[in-house]
């Protein structure tokens, strides 16, 4: 049997540590030749999508017999712009860790900081982020799932955001999540969702077979307007 690859798009909140248990993770229990592209996110998602698209090129990406994605927020605006150019045909299935809390982030530093301070902290990826623009990339059709975040970072809270406050953030017009055929809720913030080895767990469960263990579906698609 043909190889598979598996590609792991990093968010902005992620450190070498963090970076360093997911990627030893997925390398020490799957069989998929495994990348983290270390893409320089301050320049915004178009020219993230420039460089994630140069890595799969260099990489030769086309040799493996699928190649899945697992993306943690900015990753999964950054892999549907690249591949709304620069489409791949041996796209596997992809995992989305998505966060109603987290996700207003953005929004609330530019806020509460003015765009200049706001612009030396992550550049124009927090624009990017903070902008309705990235729920209009066009989606990519593959077999794809959600992690929901329930928990508060510690950034959220610092910025007065609730866990009680869940569904008012998750019904958002600001919030909104590609389609998908299977969505699990954890309780975990997006402070944990990369050293978690249950959660890493449940998403190599996804990618192997196209289901969470014990996931529940609700309703996860709720279109841009």
């Amino acid at each position: 049997m043909a190889k598979e690859a598996l590609m792991i798009l990093t968010g902005i909140t992620a450190d070498a540590s963090k970076k360093a248990h997911v990627l030893d993770y997925f390398r020490g229990n799957t069989e998929y030749e495994v990348f983290l592209p270390r893409l320089c996110q301050f320049c915004g998602i178009d020219w993230s999508a420039r460089q994630l698209a140069w890595f799969l090129e260099r990489h030769q990406i086309g040799r493996y017999s699928r190649c899945h994605f697992v993306c943690y927020i900015s990753g999964g605006f950054i892999l549907r712009q690249a591949l709304s150019v620069k489409p791949i045909a041996n796209v596997g299935r992809v995992v989305y860790l998505r966060s109603p809390f987290q996700e207003a982030v953005p929004e609330r530093v530019i806020e509460q900081l003015g765009s200049i301070a706001a612009a030396f902290s992550n550049g124009k990826m927090l624009f990017d982020l903070a902008s309705r623009d990235k729920d209009r990339l066009p989606v990519i059709g593959a077999e794809e799932g959600v992690i929901l975040e329930k928990g508060v970072s510690a950034m959220a809270a610092q910025l007065g955001i609730r866990a009680d406050q869940f569904e008012v953030y998750r019904h958002r017009e600001a919030f909104c999540l590609p389609p998908a055929k299977a969505v699990f809720c954890t309780e975990l913030s997006h402070d944990d969702v990369y050293t978690s080895d249950a959660l890493l767990a449940r998403i190599a469960a996804f990618l192997e077979s196209g289901s969470f263990a014990g996931a529940t579906a609700i309703d996860a698609w709720k279109e841009s307007s």
